[in-house]
């Protein structure tokens, strides 16, 4: 009896589900296929459908693939504007060196000196002590005392030289006694690093009067510096009463911080 309800159970179910085929075709006479007639009602929306979710899914997977190509099309471009940007950046680097050994070679031609070029390799330039190392030495012919200078004036002294290194004190170490004069009046002092990266000059006639912005240079006496470089352009300077000579106080003209460049001269001035 149960086996029996259950059969019309399914038949009607089975009924149903085809009626609703029929009614199906019937109400969208867009869905077309190979058959006709009551077959064709039957059929047809499974085609319909069948076609419609094949076509789907080709689509589907169609903008996939698009997608997949476009997002890796993406990645190359991204990758070669990477390559180009520091391609870019290394050219330009390349450019404002090629425009700093210009002008390292304008100032050789212009004092008409022997020097060898270098780069700076190395650099301490905040504590008390002051120096920087290049990349030549006694290979190239550097020798103890050659005065080291680049384009925006004096850098110092070399005071260590090895094979292809050497070891620059620079002009505000403490220590570095250069001899200086005023550029306008021709007073000379004795300059040196005041400690926190100027320059002070000492023992300085103090009768000679001395204004802001004055420009001080090597003196060439003492036999290391070549005479005329630039070492600084005055900021103050004090003038006491009791004092015996006055101090004159100048900031460098050399940018320590940023050097990169320098010329280390092998004679004085022909």
């Amino acid at each position: 009896m149960y086996r029996l309800r259950d059969i019309w159970k399914k038949l009607l179910v089975f009924f149903l589900f085809f009626l609703f085929l029929i009614i199906l075709q019937i109400r969208n006479p867009e869905i077309r296929g190979p058959f006709k007639g009551l077959l064709g009602n039957l059929l047809n929306p499974f085609v319909y459908y069948s076609n419609f979710i094949y076509k789907g899914s080709i689509d589907l997977l169609n903008k996939y693939f698009f997608l997949v190509g476009v997002k890796e099309e993406n990645n190359r471009i991204k990758s070669e504007l990477a390559e180009l940007m520091l391609q870019n950046r290394i050219l330009s680097e390349k450019l404002y060196e090629y425009n700093k050994l210009k002008e390292l070679l304008k100032f050789k031609e212009t004092y008409k000196i022997k020097a060898v070029a270098a780069k700076v390799v190395g650099k301490h330039v905040d504590g008390y002590s002051k120096y920087v190392i290049i990349n030549a030495g006694s290979d190239d012919g550097i020798e103890l005392n050659d005065s080291v200078a680049n384009e925006l004036g004096l850098v110092g002294k070399v005071i260590e030289v090895y094979g292809k290194r050497s070891k620059v004190l620079l002009i505000t170490d403490p220590n570095n006694k250069v001899s200086v004069m005023n550029l306008r009046s021709r007073s000379t002092g004795i300059m040196s690093g005041d400690g926190r990266g100027g320059l002070v000059v000492e023992f300085y006639d103090k009768l000679d009067k001395v204004y802001k912005d004055d420009i001080f240079i090597t003196s060439g006496m003492g036999g290391i510096y070549v005479k005329g470089m630039i070492t600084g352009k005055v900021y103050a300077y004090s003038n006491n009463p009791s004092d015996l000579f006055q101090r004159v106080y100048l900031n460098p003209t050399v940018v320590f911080s940023k050097i990169e460049n320098v010329l280390v001269v092998k004679n004085e001035l022909e």
